[in-house]
């Protein structure tokens, strides 16, 4: 909720609401954080982490490409090795620069390189690649981190802190949880239902009664109903 002078404001947008068929409606819960609807990049990646400290990266994990179409002649297989050892040097670079922040845990915008999973995976960093931008924001909010776009610039004052994140296995996929978010600004509720009807029935209910909420708190007053008479 954000303040401005003596007017309540709501801002629903820092409540993430995420669905899921399978278990009972008693199965819907409130978490103190939020909740990605994605998985770690990497098999080898732990699958839980105490602890995390998150970087939060908006920019590729992965080599540029030039803004030209250019071809490069190579005539010795040397100067292929040599081309290649440089990509995987500037892909551990990249790595090299989360890892030194303290991050262990990577959530990130866009795409993240097979190498460089490799090279996250053995540094023991839990990774997720292509999250929303909505769900970035709503992550910088729920940890305090900074969503960083140069690598360069990321430093531990960057990330995001909670007390755990751990991959689940929810219905039929796999969502992350990141929770015990210390100063959460931002929060998620998971709904659960029998069947895919019950659960869009639920969502529809939980989304009226939070708009009722919201207006009643901004209002700051509430008219009950009565018989008529």
């Amino acid at each position: 909720m954000a303040f401005e002078s003596d007017q309540r404001i709501v801002d629903l947008s820092d409540i993430k609401v995420e669905k899921r068929q399978g278990g009972s409606i008693k199965d819907s819960t409130l978490i103190d954080g939020i909740i990605l609807d994605k998985e770690r990049v990497h098999a080898g990646m732990p699958r839980s982490v105490k602890g995390a400290k998150i970087a939060l990266v908006n920019s590729a994990i992965e080599v540029k490409k030039t803004e030209v179409d250019a071809k490069i002649q190579i005539t010795d297989p040397n100067q292929l090795s040599k081309f290649l050892e440089e990509e995987e040097n500037y892909i551990k670079g990249l790595v090299d620069k989360i890892h030194n922040s303290g991050a262990n845990v990577l959530i990130c915008q866009k795409g993240i390189d097979e190498l460089a999973q490799h090279y996250m995976a053995k540094a023991g960093i839990f990774a997720i690649r292509r999250a929303k931008k909505s769900d970035m924001e709503a992550l910088s909010k729920a940890t305090s981190g900074k969503i960083v776009t140069n690598l360069d610039d990321l430093s531990a004052e960057d990330l995001g802190h909670a007390e755990k994140v751990e991959e689940k296995k929810i219905g039929e996929s796999e969502m992350t949880f990141i929770t015990g978010c210390p100063e959460a600004k931002s929060v998620s509720v998971l709904l659960r239902g029998g069947t895919e009807h019950v659960v869009d029935e639920i969502r529809r209910a939980f989304d009226d009664a939070v708009g009722v909420v919201s207006v009643a708190w901004e209002d700051g007053a509430v008219l009950t109903g009565a018989a008529v008479y």
